[in-house]
């Protein structure tokens, strides 16, 4: 059976909303509050909240627990540190999905970052 013919477990953007993110190195970066067309706003903290506004296109997986990312917590924290949300280009292009497991392994990467995409997170209909 071709790859493409292959479907997992499916979740849509909107189903992962206030669920915690993880960079790769397995640190807690905060909750999905936002989800926009290209990104998604993490926030941080309770009293001196920080806000990251993530390209949906480093998602990698969602365990049911957490979104995982395929980038580092400091990454993140020298990228995507904004107040509002960047406009939308080609390096966020919109992602059509990333994969749900059942366990995860913190800090390891379910895929290399490159241009192969998870489909089982979607725009919702």
């Amino acid at each position: 059976m071709p790859k493409e013919n292959i479907a997992g477990p499916t979740v849509t953007w909107d189903e992962i909303k206030d669920e915690k993110v993880k960079s790769n190195d397995g640190n807690q970066v905060g909750k999905i509050k936002e989800i926009s067309k290209y990104h998604l706003r993490i926030q941080k903290g309770s009293v001196k909240k920080k806000s990251f506004w993530i390209p949906k296109n480093l998602a990698d997986t969602y365990d049911g627990k957490y979104l995982w990312l395929i980038t580092d917590e400091d990454d993140i924290h020298q990228k995507y540190l904004y107040g509002e949300e960047p406009s939308g280009d080609k390096s966020t292009k919109n992602i059509e999905g990333i994969g749900v497991v059942d366990k995860r392994m913190a800090g390891i990467p379910s895929r290399p970052s490159g241009n192969s995409r998870y489909k089982n997170i979607r725009e919702p209909d």
